[in-house]
């Protein structure tokens, strides 16, 4: 082999090591213009475009630290809110659910007290046998406390203990 040839083959060598070196730095760009994306998207609060963005720049670069890291803190952050929001939503159901109680308590007072007004209004037989023993008992009182009476009418004779 001649030199010219160990040079054109060092030749092609150099540029294919150029042309390697090139297109990793260029990868490593993108994956930056991918992480970059990304993060403006999430800090304009648009975190389904920033995911996006990541999914895509995960797919081309599945190893890159930043994209998986800053994809983490995205996830997290969404099973945050969901967690929050399952909050919330079980606290209104149980608050509905004790507006739901409290509205059945007050129905039934009512209908109870509206039951004890209706039978309070009516009397039936019985208590109205009974009241009527009662004032006939009431009235032979009355007549043995007058002749009581009749005797009260005169002065006692009162010692004093002077």
């Amino acid at each position: 082999m001649s030199i010219r040839n160990h040079i054109a083959t060092a030749g092609l060598v150099l540029c294919a090591l150029a042309a390697k070196a090139q297109s990793d730095t260029m990868g490593a760009r993108s994956a930056d213009a991918y992480f970059n994306r990304a993060s403006r998207q999430y800090v304009k609060e648009d975190k389904s475009s920033a995911m996006r963005v990541l999914d895509e720049g995960l797919r081309a670069h599945p190893g890159d630290a930043k994209l998986l890291k800053l994809a983490e803190q995205l996830l997290k952050e969404e099973q945050q809110q969901n967690q929050a929001q399952q909050q919330q939503q079980q606290k209104q159901e149980q608050q509905q659910e004790q507006g739901q109680e409290q509205q059945q308590a007050k129905e039934q007072d009512q209908q109870q007290d509206q039951e004890r007004e209706q039978n309070s209004g009516g009397m039936d037989k019985r208590d109205a046998e009974r009241m009527l023993d009662e004032l006939n008992r009431g009235r032979a009182g009355c007549a043995g406390a007058r002749a009581g009476a009749q005797h009260a009418g005169r002065k006692a004779r009162i010692e004093k203990d002077w």
